[in-house]
C-alpha cells in the first residue's frame, strides 16, 4: 500500500494485491473507497495482480474543500498517478462500480492505449442522464448527517458495515464528488472505446434502471451485458461469487 501525489498536491490511498497473471484496476464510485473490492479481491488475487485505491473525498486520500477540485476527469487523472506509482506500463483491465464507469470512460478517452478491457457493475450513461432517476440533491442530501449517509447506500443494497464507512466522510467530500458525478457527460464519445467490456446490471437497481445502461451496451462497439436477478446497485458486495466468475470469464476471454 501506499500514497500517490497528483499533480495538484492531493494523495491518493492505493493497495497492490497478487504476484502474477494479469492486471485488474478496480475503480470504485460514489461510493469511492476499496472496501467494496475486498472480498473480491482476496479471491482474484491469487490468479491476478489487483490494484484499488481511495478516491478523493473519500476514505484515506486527500479531501480537498474546494469544489474546483473534483470532477470525473480529475479522478481519471488520479487514476493515471495511481497506475503510475505503481510503475503500470502495461495495458490494464477495468473493473468499476458506478461512477467508476465514467472515470474508467474518461481514462480510457485520454489514454487508449493503456486499456485492454472494462467490466462496468451498476454502470450509468452519465451524469447528465442520471438525474431523472437521482436528481442532485439525493446524492448530497444528509451529507452533514452520518445515519442518512448510511442510509443513503443500505437503501440501495449495501450493506449496513460496509455502509457504515460513509459516516466518516466529510460532507464537503460527498457534495463536491456529487457535483462531479452530476456534471459528467459523454458527449455519444462510447463508440470510441473500442475494447472488450461488459456492464453487469442488478435486476433490481433503481439507480440506474436498464434505459441508462442499454444505450451504453448499443453504442460501445464490443460490449455484453449481464443481467444479475435479485441484486440492486452493489454487484459487487451483493453478489460476490457470481460477480468473480464474470470476471474470470471475461478476463481469460482477452486471451483467446
Amino acid at each position: 500500500m501506499g500514497f500517490a501525489t497528483t499533480d495538484d498536491g492531493q494523495e491518493i490511498f492505493f493497495r497492490t494485491h497478487g504476484t502474477n497473471g494479469p492486471l485488474l484496476v478496480f475503480v470504485s464510485g460514489y461510493f469511492g473507497v476499496d472496501n467494496i473490492w475486498q472480498p473480491l479481491i482476496a479471491k482474484l488475487s491469487l490468479q491476478y495482480r489487483c490494484i484499488s485505491y481511495d478516491s478523493r473525498g473519500y476514505g484515506r486520500s486527500s479531501k480537498p474543500v474546494s469544489s474546483d477540485s473534483y470532477s470525473v476527469t480529475r479522478h481519471a487523472a488520479d487514476l493515471r498517478t495511481v497506475l503510475d506509482a505503481c510503475n503500470i506500463t502495461e495495458r490494464v483491465v477495468f473493473v468499476t462500480h458506478s461512477m467508476g464507469c465514467n472515470i474508467a470512460a474518461a481514462y480510457y478517452l485520454a489514454y487508449p492505449d493503456s486499456v485492454t478491457g472494462m467490466i462496468n457493475s451498476a454502470a450509468y450513461y452519465d451524469g447528465h442522464r442520471i438525474q431523472k432517476f437521482v436528481p442532485k440533491e439525493a446524492f448530497a442530501s444528509g451529507a452533514d448527517i452520518p445515519s442518512q449517509c448510511v442510509a443513503f447506500y443500505t437503501n440501495m443494497g449495501l450493506d449496513e458495515e460496509t455502509a457504515l464507512e460513509a459516516a466518516r466522510w466529510p460532507a464537503h467530500g460527498r457534495r463536491n464528488n456529487a457535483h462531479a458525478l452530476i456534471s459528467f457527460t459523454m458527449e455519444n464519445k462510447y463508440p470510441q472505446i473500442n475494447v472488450p467490456a461488459l456492464v453487469v446490471l442488478g435486476q433490481d437497481d433503481a439507480a440506474t434502471p436498464e434505459e441508462l445502461v442499454t444505450p451504453i451496451v448499443q453504442e460501445m462497439p464490443t460490449c455484453k451485458l449481464e443481467v444479475l436477478k435479485g441484486v440492486q446497485h452493489f454487484p459487487p458486495t451483493e453478489a460476490p461469487v457470481e460477480m468473480e466468475r464474470l470476471i474470470r470469464v471475461f478476463v481469460e476471454g482477452l486471451s483467446r
